[in-house]
């Protein structure tokens, strides 16, 4: 039809006159009332205005042209061929101004942004869609084949476990496993080979059990993981059986029977093949212990602990095998034409299509493989690690790619399905703090009340814990009033312990302590995920550092306290005659902030990073201030708005005192002047000194077996960021003393959250 006309003169189409008569009456109705009925001859006048408007048409003669919007005819359409009107849309472009844009009724905004370029392959769903592939396709061109040699196997085995990684990243399952051509159909294409059908049988098993837990724990995001399967039936895929024992017994018996046609010397065909089975089975036993519906019993740990130990093993002899030029991708280079994801673009929604693209370089494969066994392993015993360790992320490694959402819901699943663990983590967190033992039985309304709210609390925290990196940041700023409401009941409590146990209660503030340590934790964790992310600007490094030395301030305030006041305890036990008045005047001390005699590890370790972090602050103002850093002078002139952006939602939770921006140039005015540049470097070096001096006591202490690798690997990394520095403030030094200053560069190459200052002699 054409368009509607501005009056009755105009063409208009059937459909849209039944509309505009259907409309009329059933507006008269609603104001009428009931009352009111459709006059039946409506019909018929319709009927012969219809006949009118087309008597007046036909009476226009057939050459008429049709009319337009304003009454106007419009211009004929030429069939023939397309007309290039860019140099017309450039010409209106050239009239415009920054800000401006073209607009109609029928064409705003909204269609904008929803339009697709016809005929652009990346914009253009259906462009070339003959080009996809099909089954039939496939089978006329001899890309999927019902007898496939050892070598062929593997190289398609190995692709197969290389699309499940990134499944596990984030991608559609039908542009990732279900791109293999095999596994649309395998009971035609991959019955007709046993050793093959074992292989995808078990691989089937383990993607099932890998959703059911990622789905269990139920904290992945739209970035983490898609678990729409686009119409993909993987409960019903299979070549043989979707049972997981008589799958591992068949998979068991092709790779023995592989295993011995190989022999003993481990390069042939038939051997690797084997080996890839061997994994493959051991990977589904420990995903189905690890995934059952029930919870995870001591049985099934033991289970899936040797199960992924195992596939370590077989990874370290795959890693050997591509060393060697075992693998044979260059001869099977046909093989992979199996794997075509434009077989399932009809499947997903329309719209531009992604392609994902394949991990070539087999030694990162298996660099991922292995780092993958290594958090499922660390998955398994996570319920035996404390409150502290679980919230820092049990399976994730400074520094280390983030871990998939299948270990970190294995975590999560393994946290919750135990019921009471939470009660248990905050109580032996609490007991740290020197919380008494007993206070459930002589506080018990109180102390049950706070235990409740803690419980609330850290349900959603410990599920925040186990989230992604970039959600763990964004969500961390919605806890801190949360922590603060805690922070009053916390006070509350230790005014009735303190009633209650009089000078039997070994430290005076142990809830309020407590959550002022979760909180602060979770402050700095925040902060340093923004150089996790890279979402700070070079112009604010020394001000983030600002505000977390301040924060590790306070911690280590309260922590000395704690460890003074767990010596003083040890010292009264071993001399119960020790007079009263003695105990009164070692609590005296332990209130005014006393140093431990023999400070624990961690406590070293905290105060030789805020000894780092107060270096980098000195060390970086000094850059800034002297205009050495590449950073954008809008940045640097936006510090003040920055300030808000980074810290306002920590100021939910009461600190002792709030840092404000004020105080924050006030610390920082030192590096402006050039008489106090010396002094300023001066100042870098000491903190970074008295930070390497820590460091070596930590090294010299004695360190508890279960702590003694996160300590040692943690105090290395700090070690070399304090090295390079402790460079760079030398070689800045002559350039000061020269007059010649030149640009430096601060990055995180050393150190996730710790910038290295690298001096133009070390870029």
């Amino acid at each position: 039809g054409t368009l509607r006309g501005g009056g009755r003169g105009g063409a208009c189409s059937d459909a849209w006159m039944d509309e505009e008569d259907d409309d009329e009456p059933t507006s008269g109705i609603a104001q009428d009332g009931a009352s009111k009925k459709k006059k039946p001859k409506k019909k018929k006048k319709k009927g012969k205005d219809n006949h009118e408007a087309t008597g007046e048409a036909g009476a226009a003669g057939a050459g008429a042209p049709p009319m337009g919007a304003l009454g106007q005819p419009l211009a004929p359409i030429a069939e023939e061929e397309w007309v290039d009107i860019s140099d017309v849309v450039n010409l209106a472009a050239e009239g415009m101004f920054l800000g401006e844009m073209l607009e109609s009724p029928q064409f705003r905004l909204y269609d904008a942004m929803s339009a697709i370029e016809i005929m652009d392959p990346k914009m253009d769903s259906g462009f070339n869609s003959g080009a996809d592939m099909t089954l039939d396709r496939a089978e006329a061109e001899d890309v999927v084949s019902r007898s496939l040699t050892h070598e062929q196997m593997i190289t398609v085995w190995d692709h197969l476990l290389m699309y499940y990684l990134l499944w596990l990243d984030g991608h559609t399952i039908v542009q990732t496993i279900f791109s293999c051509l095999y596994l649309q159909d395998p009971q035609r294409y991959v019955a007709t080979m046993p050793i093959f059908g074992a292989f995808v049988d078990a691989f089937l098993v383990a993607c099932r059990a890998a959703r059911s837990a990622v789905l269990r724990a139920n904290i992945f995001d739209d970035e983490d993981f898609l678990p729409n399967l686009f119409g993909v039936d993987l409960d019903a895929c299979c070549a043989f059986s979707t049972k997981t024992s008589e799958v591992f017994e068949s998979l068991t018996r092709h790779r023995k029977a592989l295993a011995k046609e190989g022999g003993k010397s481990g390069t042939s065909p038939a051997s690797r093949a084997a080996r890839r089975m061997e994994w493959m089975g051991d990977y589904m036993m420990a995903l189905a212990a690890l995934s059952r519906e029930g919870g995870i019993d001591d049985k099934a740990r033991a289970a899936a602990r040797r199960h992924i130990e195992a596939c370590q093993r077989v990874v370290e002899q795959l890693r050997a095998e591509a060393e060697n030029g075992g693998a044979a991708a260059d001869d099977c280079a046909g093989a992979l034409r199996c794997f075509d994801a434009s077989l399932n673009r009809k499947l997903l929604v329309p719209g531009p299509p992604r392609t994902v693209e394949p991990i070539k370089d087999r030694a990162a494969v298996l660099k991922r493989l292995t780092s993958h066994l290594s958090e499922l392993l660390l998955s398994v015993d996570v319920h035996q690690l404390p409150l502290a360790k679980v919230l820092d992320g049990a399976i994730t490694c400074k520094g280390e790619p983030e871990p998939n959402v299948l270990p970190r819901s294995i975590v999560h699943s393994s946290l919750t399905d135990r019921s009471g663990h939470l009660r248990w983590l905050l109580l032996d967190s609490l007991e740290a703090c020197l919380f008494p033992a007993d206070a459930l039985t002589h506080c018990k309304k109180a102390a049950e009340a706070f235990l409740a709210h803690c419980e609330s609390v850290f349900s959603h925290t410990l599920r925040l814990a186990n989230a992604s990196r970039a959600r763990r940041f964004r969500r961390l700023a919605h806890y801190f009033a949360d922590f603060n409401a805690l922070q009053h009941e916390a006070w509350q409590l230790d005014e009735e312990l303190k009633r209650t146990f009089a000078s039997n209660l070994h430290y005076h503030r142990p809830c309020w302590v407590w959550v002022m340590e979760q909180c602060l934790n979770a402050m700095i964790s925040k902060l340093f995920l923004g150089f996790d992310l890279d979402l700070y600007d070079e112009a604010e490094f020394h001000m983030i550092y600002w505000y977390i030395d301040y924060l590790f301030g306070l911690r280590i305030y309260n922590s000395n306290e704690l460890c003074h006041a767990k010596e003083q305890m040890v010292a009264s036990s071993g001399n119960k005659k020790k007079p009263s008045a003695a105990r009164q005047q070692e609590k005296g001390a332990a209130s005014r902030g006393q140093r431990p005699r023999n400070p624990p590890p961690f406590l070293l370790h905290l105060e030789a990073t805020q000894a780092t972090v107060r270096g980098l602050f000195r060390l970086l103002a000094f850059c800034q201030r002297h205009d050495l850093t590449s950073a954008p002078r809008a940045a640097s002139a936006g510090l003040a708005q920055r300030f808000v952006l980074r810290f306002r939602s920590l100021e939910h939770f009461r600190l002792p005192h709030l840092p404000s921006f004020k105080d924050f140039e006030l610390s920082s005015a030192s590096a402006l002047a050039p008489v106090e540049g010396r002094a300023v470097l001066d100042a870098a070096k000491a903190s970074l000194t008295d930070a390497a001096a820590l460091l070596e006591r930590i090294s010299s202490s004695k360190v508890q077996e279960d702590e003694a690798g996160r300590i040692s690997e943690e105090t290395t990394a700090l070690k070399r960021v304090v090295v390079a520095n402790q460079l760079a403030v030398a070689e800045l030094s002559r350039m000061l003393d020269s007059g010649k200053m030149q640009k430096v560069v601060a990055t995180t190459s050393d150190h996730p959250y710790l910038v290295t200052v690298l001096p133009p002699s070390r870029q």
